[in-house]
């Protein structure tokens, strides 16, 4: 009798433990009564509600061209900043705005360097979803309208060819120089191609004056004879670039602008520490010599977020965007006002 009792109790004390496992493994697979649980259905259910951080990186394809004025993102890439930001970036680099412009409408891209014209420009687009996240720099000196020896001035390039790519800094910037000198666009005669080639063409004597940013106007300056007639500095705040992310992948990745500022900041930081081997890194990204990179930074201001805030507060980045767009309306290369609440970066 005693031992069909403990036999009895020992079956039951068994199956109490067999339930309470089993308790236990579905309650850590769907804790549907917890606190998180219910914020989490909560949030699926409102079509509203951002999208949850996750741990995972967040990966994407960045545009930029071979301007010293990408520097930071270079090495954010080759430090390991990006990483360890939470960014698994691809850069992807292009010789011409056309086409890095045709991969962020395509979605090629989601993150792109441009000028800030480009940006108002691209603005204008149907279908083209933009969201300005980072002032990244201004040319000073680092944009520039070159002319072979004798050519001294912008006036005298009447009846002369000048070399420079349409619909970028290098357009803005000739036609600015040409319209302050009151030459009219019929004066001159345009040859067009890439700002990489503008400098070669001049080197070559193929045309009398060509426009290009560093770090082709170092090459230029060193190997051949030639002048600066005119540069961003003679126009303050005309040549600025500005990094734009897709708005809708910028809205599926929660947090993504924060990162993405945090990475360019810390890579700032980390140049200005690392001098010998920040300049390295952006030397050979540029296809430069390392000796020539601090010459063509002289030229040329990079913007931390906390420099951007300033701007922001004071008023001045939206002034500055503002003359951009008015600039780009008076030489017909826009038709209206767009709306620069998707250029302009927000704290």
């Amino acid at each position: 009798m005693k031992k069909w009792v403990v036999l009895t109790a020992l079956c039951m004390f068994v199956s109490l433990l067999s339930a309470c496992g089993s308790n236990g493994n579905n309650n850590e697979k769907q804790p549907a009564s917890s606190p998180a649980a219910s914020s989490a259905s909560s949030a699926s259910s409102d079509p509203s509600a951002s999208p949850e951080q996750s741990d995972e990186p967040v990966s994407l394809a960045m545009g930029m061209q071979p301007w010293v004025g990408n520097g930071p993102w270079w090495i954010a890439d080759k430090a390991g900043i990006f990483k360890k930001h939470g960014l698994d970036v691809t850069i992807k680099m292009f010789n011409q705005d056309a086409d890095m412009n045709a991969a962020y409408a395509a979605d090629v891209i989601q993150v792109s360097n441009v000028a800030t014209h480009t940006a108002i420009k691209l603005a204008t687009k149907e279908g083209v979803p933009m969201t300005g996240v980072i002032f990244l720099d201004e040319s000073h000196k680092a944009d520039a309208v070159l002319g072979l020896t004798g050519i001294d001035s912008i006036t005298q390039l009447k009846g002369k060819k000048i070399a420079f790519e349409e619909g970028t800094t290098s357009d803005l910037l000739i036609r600015k120089a040409l319209k302050e000198n009151n030459i009219s666009l019929d004066d001159v005669k345009f040859v067009q191609m890439p700002a990489s080639d503008a400098g070669m063409a001049l080197l070559a004597k193929k045309v009398d004056a060509a426009v290009t940013y560093e770090p082709y106007i170092s090459t230029i300056m060193n190997k051949g004879d030639a002048s600066i007639l005119y540069s961003g500095e003679n126009a303050p705040g005309l040549i600025s670039d500005i990094a734009i992310v897709r708005t809708d992948f910028l809205e599926e990745h929660a947090g993504l602008k924060e990162k993405l500022m945090k990475a360019w900041d810390e890579s700032l930081a980390y140049w200005k520490a690392n001098q010998a081997e920040g300049n390295e890194i952006v030397a050979k990204e540029s296809g430069i010599s390392a000796e020539e990179l601090p010459v063509i930074l002289d030229g040329l201001k990079y913007f931390s977020t906390e420099d951007q805030n300033k701007l922001l507060d004071s008023g001045e980045l939206l002034k500055s965007v503002q003359n951009i767009q008015q600039i780009l309306i008076e030489q017909g290369a826009l038709d209206k006002e767009v709306d620069l609440q998707k250029i302009v970066p927000t704290k």
